[in-house]
């Protein structure tokens, strides 16, 4: 695989068990979004549509926290966010981001943990929330295949301490 191309296989060992096993290869699209610091180092995302689901996995090397969000305007304010941590390796917090940059805990939370790996340092994480949650605090994501709609933006976070 191309993503975390300068860490070393022993190293990448949980990721690649994840991607030969544990069905990488069940989602439709995926991207690797890289810090701007150090290329290849970031968050592998994968993700696919099912009928009105959105499923998603991300991937990265962090012994903290781990988060993904839909972002609207590309950064992270209006961002719609699901984040993982360690210390709770059986939850997701379901969130969004104002113009202070600071995660607020939804009162719906609307995502569903498939699963989670943490690992050797790596966290993995494997998660599903309808495309229209019908919750005014959540993006409703929509499917961007099609030509004349714009783009999704996603953003990622990750950290080694505690959230």
């Amino acid at each position: 695989d191309s993503f975390f191309s300068t860490t070393s296989d022993a190293d990448k060992q949980p990721f690649t068990t994840w991607l030969l096993t544990d069905n990488a290869s069940s989602y439709d699209h995926t991207t690797f979004l890289s810090t701007t610091a150090e290329p290849t180092k970031g968050m592998a995302t994968f993700w696919k549509i099912t009928d009105d689901t959105f499923h998603v996995a991300f991937a990265t090397m962090a012994t903290g926290w781990a988060a993904f969000g839909v972002a609207e305007a590309g950064g992270m304010f209006g961002a719609d966010v699901v984040s993982f941590t360690t210390a709770n390796p059986t939850a997701l917090v379901d969130g969004y981001i104002l113009d202070d940059r600071q995660v607020r805990v939804d009162t719906s939370q609307d995502w569903t943990l498939i699963s989670s790996v943490v690992e050797d340092g790596w966290i993995i994480v494997e998660a599903t929330r309808k495309l229209d949650t019908g919750d005014t605090q959540d993006n409703t994501l929509k499917n961007d295949k099609e030509l004349w709609g714009a783009p999704s933006r996603v953003i990622a976070a990750w950290g080694d301490t505690e959230f």
